[in-house]
């Protein structure tokens, strides 16, 4: 049926004999990949040249009135074909002919869609940032997010699906990477109006919900502290059917650790933790204790500490409840009280973040009190916890902690007397593993 098509349009022939050619093209590719040689490199590079040079963008008329006409998807092969000679340029060394065929390989007024034109404006980025070309990788991306509006269909280049919205934190990290706050500040503006179109033309979607989230993280990371308490008040007020409550808990972190208001702040966490609702009263409870704890108001601390204490159910929670309650003791020059509460949270649960940093501060305390024996071997368990989770758990955040946790670790082991066995049999055993 689709060759009797082809024979009486002679469009749509040549769009047969195009998308075969381009296939032809890839299975040379994928010989490739299962026997590199440069001879069939070079043979598959000038298949997809020659491909995107007979399909090319520039053949398509303007203006572009229907954009699933023949001649459209004639240059969708044509730009696919170029995304794989640009690969095979890049892989060969040669970037600027990648680069320079990528760049032609667009057209402002040709509706590619989203499976093309992100990867051809993505390959070119790319090449951009590897070349130091960054801020015109920059501008890459953001031409792929000015076009966002309301008329806008799955499957379109510019709507926001979740690998559009991953491209402003990927503008932010490139901008941060230039170290020049012109244009980090210039790269948050066009963000920020970004984000407040696709709350005006997507409100109340799921593309509406995930631009707050992804804002109020990125706005939180540029230092713009009020954009994310907006975001994030957004987020608990526009979707209360989706756990409102983390967003309310960040807000009032932010409003007290940032914005100084500080009632604010603790309205919100005694309106959680009072609420009897599971696990959001459990969390909030536990802000709560860090905020009393950096204002010392001891006083208020210990019955949220007792109701606490019944309401934890998991594991996790309950480690955490305990180290900040060794912190309270602590604070309050209670140290042996600090050390059991600590110790209770390490035995409870060893690889959890909160069971490994109550080790951790097991261990100092021992050092404080001049007992290197026992600072130790609370530093040998800590170490053992660390790399179960870096050897189980590769690339994790748990593993990064556990790092991260490892290195505090050595560093109080390299304060302790190493005249003292214990930790002279440490410092042997962790040798091999520095």
């Amino acid at each position: 049926m689709a060759a009797c098509e082809g024979a009486g349009d002679p469009e749509l022939g040549r769009l047969h004999t195009a998308q075969r050619e381009y296939w032809e093209a890839r299975r040379y590719q994928e010989r490739l990949d299962i026997y590199p040689n440069l001879t069939l490199a070079e043979d598959c590079r000038d298949r997809y040249l020659g491909i995107a040079a007979e399909y090319s963008l520039a053949k398509v008329p303007r203006p572009i009135r229907e954009p699933e006409s023949t001649p459209v998807k004639l240059a969708r092969v044509g730009a696919m074909a170029a995304l794989g000679a640009a690969g095979l340029q890049r892989e060969m060394g040669d970037d600027a002919a990648a680069i320079a065929l990528l760049e032609s390989s667009q057209r402002p007024d040709l509706p590619l869609g989203a499976l093309v034109e992100r990867k051809l404006r993505g390959a070119l980025a790319s090449n951009l940032r590897d070349e130091g070309r960054v801020v015109e990788a920059i501008a890459v991306h953001r031409g792929l997010l000015e076009p966002l509006g309301g008329d806008l269909e799955e499957g379109h280049a510019a709507y926001p699906d979740d690998e559009l919205l991953a491209l402003p934190g990927a503008m932010v990290r490139l901008a941060e990477s230039l170290g020049d706050s012109v244009i980090l500040a210039g790269t948050a503006d066009f963000l920020a109006g970004f984000f407040a179109r696709l709350q005006t033309h997507y409100g109340g979607t799921d593309a509406a919900y995930n631009g707050l989230l992804i804002w109020s993280e990125l706005a939180m990371g540029l230092g713009r502290w009020n954009a994310a308490e907006a975001a994030l008040l957004d987020l608990a007020e526009r979707f209360p059917a989706r756990d409102p409550w983390r967003a309310d808990i960040q807000r009032a972190r932010l409003l007290a650790e940032r914005l100084g208001r500080d009632d604010e702040a603790e309205e919100i966490l005694g309106r959680w933790a009072e609420s009897g609702r599971g696990r959001a009263s459990v969390v909030a409870g536990k802000e709560r204790i860090r905020f009393l704890l950096n204002r010392n108001r001891y006083e208020e601390i210990e019955p949220e500490l007792m109701r606490l204490k019944r309401a934890a159910r998991r594991r996790e929670d309950r480690a955490e409840l305990l180290f900040l309650w060794g912190a309270f003791e602590s604070r309050r020059g209670a140290w042996d009280q600090a050390r059991l509460r600590w110790g209770e949270a390490a035995a409870d649960a060893p690889f959890a973040p909160f069971g490994m940093e109550s080790q951790l501060a097991v261990a100092m305390i021992w050092a404080e009190r001049e007992q290197p024996r026992f600072s130790a071997r609370a530093l040998d368990r800590l170490f053992r916890a660390c790399r179960r989770n870096t050897r189980h758990y590769p690339g994790s955040e748990l593993a990064s902690l556990s790092l991260a946790l490892e290195t505090r670790g050595d560093s109080l082991l390299g304060t302790l007397p190493a005249s003292e066995e214990a930790v002279q049999e440490l410092h042997d055993r962790r040798r091999p593993t520095r």
